[in-house]
């Protein structure tokens, strides 16, 4: 008989912490002898054979399945391994259903429950050693382990991880340790454009910056107030892009004389070109006039090639604008310019064309290419220069408000890490996380950004260097959609790149089987994207192939198995709608009632056929592109249907009542004018209360409640308006728990001022959400928050979206002098990019888009379980609609040629496919695809309640929860006694303040060396929490030092002409044994040298011995002239000692 087992060497445990450095497994023997001890022999798990495993997987192939199983069997194998193990998630969501997975199955594994039985087959499989009681023994050992040490259970998202190596990192980064992590980086940054205007004055050189910015604005037709342009062009602050170029554009910017040079250069190329384009215009419509012809004369009249040069003489340069079929032919010949009897009878119009007005085009068509660049390159990098010059103040007054405020930004934490990491190496990095790591997991790594994996693989390769290294990534190219956060798909896409020796260090695997949707909606997603791709490189593949191939490569893994089990159900339809509508599409209806939106009527219908079939609401989720849609539709259902809806904008704190009335009294106290307010307070009080007393004792009693703490009152007015007792009130007791929750918060970091909380709420926590799971409902949510959830019916109207909108893009130009700035933001647009230095920017961009756009799709359709219906309107290339339409040919035809392969035994029927319209009129005519049946699950008709004997799944259960409020804060009263010891004796408290004020002076005078320091150190003790009361602040700190520097000998000791040394030691010898003497201030040139103590008590004898042997011991040392003082700083007292 033998067990396998492990054994912990170099194990220890201190306190509460257990170090571990490596388990040796060893099977235990009995045999006649007794117990035999054998090692185990390097035995490689079947997963993470590699020093990294790399799985792409497509939607609902088993992600989290893969991860919790990759992270259980480290921890089955080594039970301790838990506190070496960093498994990173995206989200606060997705970290939360990991760690409950993991606890959850190893409870199964522990105690036999069936739920767990494909988990133990495949970690049985990759540990073969061990066998199944030792799987379920490690299982039970590992879950005890990580309850009790839950603090070094690391699944946790990017953003948590960084933070606790910032927070470690603290002192290497100058960073106060008990900083404040800022999240919204957008109202620091209008708070700092707010105060930077607030601040100006007559002279400021920002103040003629903006001035400047106005005039040209006005001379532009444009507005004269440019705060809020400031104020948007100002968050490019926060971009990776612009941080990585910040130093050098705010150095070239501070270069005297470099903007208006630079400027200058710019509307000299663009006024060059424009010049030479009317010279090109004036000399043919000169010509034409010489000649005494018009543009009737010429073929085409003013449509004709009389076209091209009028548009060249009003500013049209570009291809869009000039390049047609006309202009094909005049450039090819000039018989095209006139008519056919000109060129048989050789008129003089023919001759004049020849010999004048065709080699004019032709000059012409040889120098636009260049012209065209010259001016469209200068106007696109002149146009945001001005607030481009400003984000450098912006920036540095940001960086002001968070230093004063103690305040570290969550978008800074991957630039200020990586600017110290790259310079590190990385078990410095390691040490100071506070452990070992040995196992890296890494989870939606498609949405992870450039910066962030540069530092994450200072990590990742350390452990990767480790024998037996278990390190592994997780994510699907195709489901990359948050390039807006910076989210950089092409990490994943090209992952071999990123390792030196991919083909032994990396183990690339493909999750490639579909066990969430039905097999009829995987074929129809497998076909669609498939064509899809191919039609987006088809599009982009000539102007970037290799960017195009990189399209290609993301979704060369889109076809996905079918599991053998899933039977041919499982619906799809699509519908496309007509643009123009007919006339009677807007009558009113008999009732009077607006038949309204035509894509909301889809959506309606379809949820109204589904519940009639027996699905529950909250089996159907409809999916939208932006948080407007959402409002919209939930309008349409409340006014047309009687369907609950749940949606995070339902369940916003600003969407209680109950929140809403104390938010209002709050707001009515501060502002008793406000009639608005006042309104809503009597409504409330009118409709619950029965009274108006209420709402006038605010006013009455205003000066009182406006004593109270904010946190006090605010529970004072809870009590005050029955929010416990009303009964519609008490349903809403969860907001109100959140919403003190983000008062105590705010309360945390902020003083008891009502009109700062009010403010924040109004910023930020108004739209702050509850939980909602366990609502029936109607799901409704965008596509990016979908993203990692399944639903049995997914509806997803207005499929049509705009594929690209008008932003700012960041460009690095290659070509002088364009090139003299390190970064320009360049308005993204085809019509203005295309033919400037700028062009390659353009179709970079432009990829991203589509790739985006194709994403976003890909997410929506693949949610859907049992049932996909997608609405949008017909409409052009721009729009994402468009891309169905013209893929849906190829798709039935693939769908169709599929059914040919249906053997005749098989169990499984043909699948109808059907389409209308294809090819029709996009105004008058609609789209349908139909593909399969609608497919709903059996209900049966007596649900057997399944005991659920899982602790860790078990179901959350909705519970009213009662707020119970003391109306009034008890009185105390002091006996005298205690009077006595909170105030102390008068004299005691004046000891104990010069005490402390001469421990604040001490340490200042030991970190300055001249008066040019004394900013620098007050506000370091400010930031380090020592001067942080009104007794001693910064200012009276400084105001007693000042003073003392007016003497002109303690003047002359803080100039700049001394060697100075600060508290330096001297260690000397007496009678064997070693002295360290540390005097606070030594100062020395080449004459003389001075040793000087600070006092800040009553003159003493033992100072002057003191300072007497300092002096013994620099002279003994060789130092010439040795003079020695005390310096009693209160009375500002020098003694000389001799």
């Amino acid at each position: 008989m033998a067990w396998a087992v492990a054994s912990a060497s170099n194990y220890s445990e201190t306190g509460n912490s257990t170090h571990c450095k490596r388990i040796t497994p060893f099977t235990i023997s009995i045999t006649d002898g007794g117990l035999s001890l054998q090692p185990i022999k390097n035995k490689k798990k079947q997963d993470m054979k590699s020093q990294l495993t790399v799985y792409k997987a497509s939607a609902g192939s088993g992600k989290t399945f893969t991860l919790a199983r990759e992270y259980m069997t480290l921890v089955i194998e080594n039970p301790y391994a838990y506190r070496t193990i960093l498994a990173v998630t995206f989200t606060n969501k997705a970290t939360e259903e990991m760690k409950l997975r993991i606890l959850g199955q190893l409870y199964g594994i522990a105690h036999r429950l069936p739920e767990s039985d494909q988990y133990i087959k495949q970690i049985h499989a990759a540990l073969p050693h061990l066998s199944d009681l030792q799987i379920r023994k490690n299982a039970e050992q590992a879950l005890r382990l990580l309850i009790h040490n839950y603090n070094y259970f690391h699944v946790q998202t990017i953003d948590t991880f960084f933070q606790s190596v910032l927070r470690n990192l603290a002192r290497e980064l100058d960073l106060t340790a008990n900083l404040r992590i800022g999240l919204n980086d957008y109202q620091v940054e209008q708070q700092a454009v707010d105060e930077l205007i607030e601040s100006l004055e007559d002279t400021d050189k920002l103040l003629f910056w903006i001035m400047e910015y106005i005039k040209e604005n006005i001379a532009d037709d444009k507005g004269w107030n440019v705060i809020g342009q400031i104020k948007s062009f100002g968050e490019h602050i926060f971009r990776d892009y612009y941080k990585d170029n910040a130093d050098k554009l705010s150095q070239r910017m501070e270069e005297k004389g470099f903007f208006e040079d630079f400027k200058e250069k710019m509307k000299g190329i663009r006024k060059k070109a424009k010049e030479q384009f009317d010279e090109i215009a004036a000399s043919f419509f000169d010509a034409l006039e010489e000649g005494g012809y018009t543009a009737d004369d010429l073929s085409g009249k003013t449509r004709g090639i009389w076209s091209y040069f009028n548009k060249l003489r009003n500013g049209k340069y570009s291809d869009d604008d000039l390049v047609n079929a006309t202009f094909a032919k005049c450039m090819d010949s000039p018989d095209n310019w006139v008519k056919k009897t000109d060129i048989k009878n050789n008129t003089d119009l023919y001759q004049h064309v020849t010999e004048v007005l065709f080699p004019i085009l032709h000059f012409s068509e040889t120098h636009r290419p260049t012209l065209v660049k010259m001016y469209k390159s200068a106007n696109l990098t002149m146009k945001h220069l001005n607030q481009l010059r400003l984000l450098g103040s912006i920036d540095k007054k940001v960086r002001q408000l968070n230093q004063e405020a103690n305040r570290f930004l969550l978008s800074d934490t991957q630039t200020l890490l990586h600017s110290l990491i790259q310079d590190s190496d990385s078990p410095f990095i390691f040490e100071k996380i506070g452990t070992q790591l040995n196992h890296v997991m890494i989870d939606e790594f498609q949405d992870t950004s450039t910066i962030q994996w540069k530092n994450f693989k200072v990590l990742l390769e350390e452990t990767m260097s480790r024998e037996n290294a278990g390190n592994l990534i997780v994510g699907d190219v195709k489901q990359s959609i948050y390039r807006w956060r910076s989210g950089d798909w092409r990490l994943l896409n090209n992952i071999e790149s990123q390792f030196a020796n991919p083909e032994k260090q990396l183990d690339i695997e493909t999750l490639d089987t579909n066990y969430r949707s039905d097999r009829n909606v995987i074929d129809f997603n497998n076909a669609f994207f498939v064509e899809a791709a191919k039609q987006e490189y088809a599009a982009l593949k000539d102007a970037m192939p290799e960017e195009a191939q990189q399209l290609l490569n993301a979704y060369a893994d889109v076809e996905q198995k079918v599991p053998a089990s899933k039977n041919n159900q499982g619906y799809v339809e699509i519908r496309l709608l007509k643009t123009k509508e007919a006339e009677d599409d807007n009558d009113e209806t008999d009732t009077g009632k607006e038949k309204g939106d035509r894509m909301m009527q889809l959506c309606l219908e379809t949820v109204d056929k589904l519940v009639a079939r027996g699905v529950p609401t909250n089996k159907i989720a409809i999916l939208v592109r932006n948080n407007q849609t959402i409002q919209d539709i939930a309008e349409y259902f409340m006014n047309h249907s009687d369907y609950e809806m749940v949606s995070d904008e339902a369940f916003r704190l600003d969407a209680s009542q109950a929140v809403q009335i104390l938010v209002t009294a709050l707001h009515f106290l501060m502002h008793p004018n406000d009639d608005i307010a006042r309104a809503t307070l009597l409504k409330y009080a009118q409709t619950y209360l029965d009274s108006e007393e209420l709402v006038d004792k605010l006013i009455s009693d205003r000066l009182e409640y406006l004593q109270i703490p904010l946190l006090d009152l605010t529970e004072r007015l809870f009590t005050e308006f029955r929010l416990a007792e009303v009964e519609d009130m008490k349903a809403q007791s969860a907001y109100v728990c959140a919403f003190y929750d983000k008062m105590n918060a705010f309360l945390t970091d902020n003083s008891s001022d009502i009109e700062a909380f009010l403010q924040e709420w109004d910023a930020n926590l108004h739209n702050k959400s509850i939980h909602s799971d366990g609502t029936d409902g109607i799901r409704l949510l965008t596509i990016h928050k979908s993203k990692g959830l399944e639903y049995d019916n997914v509806i997803m109207p207005y499929c049509d979206w705009q594929l690209e909108k008008a932003n700012t893009i960041w460009c690095t130009p290659q070509e002088e002098p364009y090139n003299e700035l390190p970064l320009v933001p360049v308005d993204f647009s085809a019509s203005q990019m295309k033919q400037s230095i700028y062009e390659q920017d353009y179709h970079h961009e432009h990829l991203q888009n589509m790739v985006d756009n194709l994403n976003l799709l890909y997410v929506a359709f693949t949610r859907a379980g049992h049932n996909l219906y997608v609405f949008g309107k017909r409409t052009t290339a721009a729009y994402r609609s468009n891309i169905i339409e013209t893929s849906l040919e190829q798709v039935v035809e693939k769908l169709r040629k599929a059914q040919e392969f249906i053997s005749p035994l098989s169990d499984n029927e043909e699948v109808p496919v059907e389409i209308e319209g294809l090819g029709t009129d996009s105004k008058t005519s609609d789209i349908l695809f139909q593909y399969g049946k609608p497919f709903v699950p059996k209900q049966k008709a007596t649900m057997e309640m399944k005991l659920n004997s899982n602790v860790f799944t078990l179901p959350s259960e909705m519970m009213e929860t009662e707020i119970a409020v003391s109306p009034k804060m008890p009185d105390f009263k002091q006996s005298n006694k205690s009077r006595d010891l909170i105030e102390g004796d008068e004299e005691e408290e004046q000891q104990k303040y010069y005490i402390k004020m001469g421990t604040v002076l001490h340490s200042l005078f030991s970190t300055i060396r001249t008066r040019d320091d004394i900013d620098g150190a007050l506000k370091q003790l400010e930031l380090d929490g020592v001067l942080y009361d009104e007794n001693i602040s910064k200012e009276k700190v400084e105001a007693m030092i000042r003073k003392r520097l007016e003497s002109d000998k303690v003047s002359d000791w803080f100039s700049d002409r001394w060697d100075i040394f600060n508290e330096c030691s001297i260690i000397s010898m007496n009678k064997g044994k070693m002295e360290v003497h540390r005097p606070d201030r030594v100062m020395k040139d080449e004459n003389e040298t001075i040793v000087v103590d600070f006092k800040f008590g009553k003159p003493r004898q033992e100072y002057h011995d003191q300072v007497k042997g300092y002096m013994d011991l620099l002279s003994g040392m060789g130092h010439p002239q040795v003079k020695g003082y005390l310096w009693y700083v209160y009375p500002n007292k020098i003694v000389e000692v001799k």
